[in-house]
């Protein structure tokens, strides 16, 4: 599970591993936009593909509207408990395509 709800149904903790792995498939499939549009000589910026996968996913917002859906709660985002250290994943996926 990509993250964890308390037993209060009041927070959530995102799961190191498994948003890790989220970030993978989100880097894989970059990864093979990226080689699609080498073969076919055409310009790319990798660091900006990865910002619109990023935003475009709504990564965060998406896991509370999981888990409000699922469990009848209302979490927000601030509900995150690790939300900064989940936030400094994502800027380490982000910092692997802005060479």
């Amino acid at each position: 599970m990509i993250a964890i709800l308390n037993k209060s149904k009041t927070a959530l903790t995102i799961n190191r591993q498994e948003f890790k792995l989220a970030l993978g498939k989100i880097s894989a499939g970059i990864d093979k936009q990226i080689v699609a549009l080498k073969k076919a000589k055409q310009s790319y910026d990798a660091a900006e593909m990865a910002r619109e996968a990023i935003s475009e996913a709504n990564i965060f917002e998406a896991i509370i509207e999981g888990f409000n859906e699922a469990e009848g709660t209302n979490l927000k985002l601030t509900d995150i408990t690790n939300l900064e250290v989940a936030q400094g994943w994502i800027d380490e996926f982000l910092e692997k395509y802005s060479d």
